[in-house]
């Protein structure tokens, strides 16, 4: 996820949200099985105290949960010379902004998009869908209640469900 030789251990810290209790609660782990000990913080503001002098790069994983005031906290911390490095869903179940990711996007150096494989065809998948039931915004699962789908299968999924 970093490379050692650029940031001392001691210069990064990665964050993820309370709420994300999936696979180890006190790591970021990836799909893949990759891992990083990260701090779990409920809201935006709490990462400034975990920030001090030395910390260079900041890891925030599923940005999209920490709500509009992340925005500034990136900001501030890009304003102090700290490299943020973030990941988050663009968009959630119903296609919209998840949350703060538009502005994200908007204040980003760059941008990598990635796809997964659709649940239905194996076609790239650029949308989530979820199982009916949930219809709260924020709604924190796996695959028990999550499917990544190709355009057409999420449509189809979402047929007769209103938004």
């Amino acid at each position: 996820m970093y490379n050692e030789s650029e940031v001392g251990y001691d210069e990064k810290i990665a964050v993820k949200p309370l709420i994300d209790k999936r696979y180890n609660p006190t790591n970021i782990n990836a799909h893949s099985g990759l891992q990083m000990v990260a701090h779990r913080i409920n809201k935006a503001e709490e990462l400034y105290p975990l920030c001090n002098e030395l910390i260079k790069e900041v890891y925030i994983d599923e940005i999209q949960f920490f709500g509009p005031y992340i925005i500034h906290a990136v900001n501030d911390l890009l304003m102090n010379g700290v490299r943020v490095i973030a990941a988050g869903l663009d968009k959630d179940y119903l296609n919209q902004d998840f949350g703060p990711m538009g502005d994200l996007k908007k204040i980003a150096t760059q941008k990598i998009a990635l796809s997964a494989k659709c649940h239905v065809c194996g076609a790239a998948a650029h949308f989530t869908f979820r199982q009916p039931g949930i219809e709260d915004q924020i709604a924190v699962g796996h695959k028990d209640i999550y499917e990544a789908r190709c355009e057409k299968h999420w449509i189809e999924g979402m047929n007769g469900r209103t938004i």
